[in-house]
């Protein structure tokens, strides 16, 4: 999980780049513990960063962004 609030601390890559890999690395913590643990985190990260990203055409992620759904 400390990596998905590092990925959101970098300033080295665009906001639209930093939100596809705190997907990817949600997905991956997910996988390892055969768990949909990292959602509620990984749409209020993703949504600061990029509010319009495609992870919230999904509703599993939408209904963990605050004032949405």
């Amino acid at each position: 999980m400390q990596s998905l609030i590092e990925v959101f601390r970098m300033t080295e890559v665009s906001n639209k780049v930093r939100a596809n890999i705190i997907v990817k690395l949600g997905r991956a913590i997910n996988d390892q513990y055969a768990m949909n643990i990292t959602e509620p985190l990984v749409a209020e990260l993703v949504y600061q960063l990029d509010a319009e990203h495609e992870i919230f055409k999904n509703e599993m992620y939408l209904k963990h962004v605050n004032g949405t759904a």
